[in-house]
């Protein structure tokens, strides 16, 4: 039998780092505590938070090196504060080349969690950069089907404006993804959306969407506690 003691010995230190939006962290924070309880394993997290305006510049920019040099430092602070393994709310462009230690990385879980659901076309939601580079290259372009440039523009600024100003579930909101959601996999052949973005994620908290989904965040979530040493 395994005492607390030897529990708290196996469970890693993770590092988080928030902010991005604050309402995404509060939500791995959630999902990562609701984790190692059900496990019965003491959380170990120390977390940083980092400014989601300074990102989204660098990202929409197409600023690799200075998003990476940002979120890295903010990596290292964490492991000179004893994490084990870091992960970001956002995706892990070059941070891995500036962080000291291992980073829990969001896109690597991408493919592996398509092919568990066994899904091989789909529609991405999520902000501009996300869906024109196809989740950052994690998904091979013949698996993508691809929004509408004027579709993609529309819920391209719904993402933002969920992420910045923490609207959530609203009855427009709602039925606009859900109606793009339904003509892409009625009409274009896509078997799920994948939802890249963790204000999604929020979003759907307390309502899942009625479509078939894939859940990014939930993914990295799985990952992050399994490379923690929670079952």
């Amino acid at each position: 039998m395994e005492h607390g003691s030897d529990k708290a010995a196996a469970t890693k230190k993770i590092g988080l780092i928030g902010g991005l939006a604050l309402r995404a962290g509060v939500f791995y924070y959630e999902q990562i505590l609701k984790r190692h309880t059900a496990a019965e394993r003491p959380l170990k997290l120390v977390l940083s938070h980092a400014d989601v305006n300074t990102v989204l510049a660098c990202v929409g920019g197409g600023d690799r090196a200075g998003l990476g040099q940002y979120l890295g430092t903010l990596a290292n602070e964490l492991f000179d504060a004893g994490a084990d393994l870091v992960t970001a709310v956002a995706p892990h462009l070059v941070i891995a080349r500036v962080a000291r230690g291992p980073v829990v990385d969001v896109l690597g879980c991408i493919p592996a969690g398509l092919a568990m659901a066994g899904v091989e076309r789909v529609a991405i939601f999520g902000n501009r950069a996300v869906m024109d580079t196809d989740a950052f290259g994690s998904i091979p372009a013949d698996k993508v089907v691809r929004l509408e440039p004027s579709v993609l523009d529309a819920v391209h600024t719904m993402y933002n404006d969920i992420a910045l100003f923490g609207k959530r579930g609203t009855p427009v909101e709602v039925a606009f993804l859900e109606g793009v959601a339904r003509d892409l996999i009625d009409r274009s052949g896509a078997q799920a959306i994948l939802l890249a973005g963790t204000d999604l994620s929020s979003f759907y908290a307390e309502q899942p969407p009625s479509f078939p989904s894939l859940d990014v965040a939930r993914l990295h979530v799985d990952e992050i506690v399994r490379r923690a040493g929670v079952a």
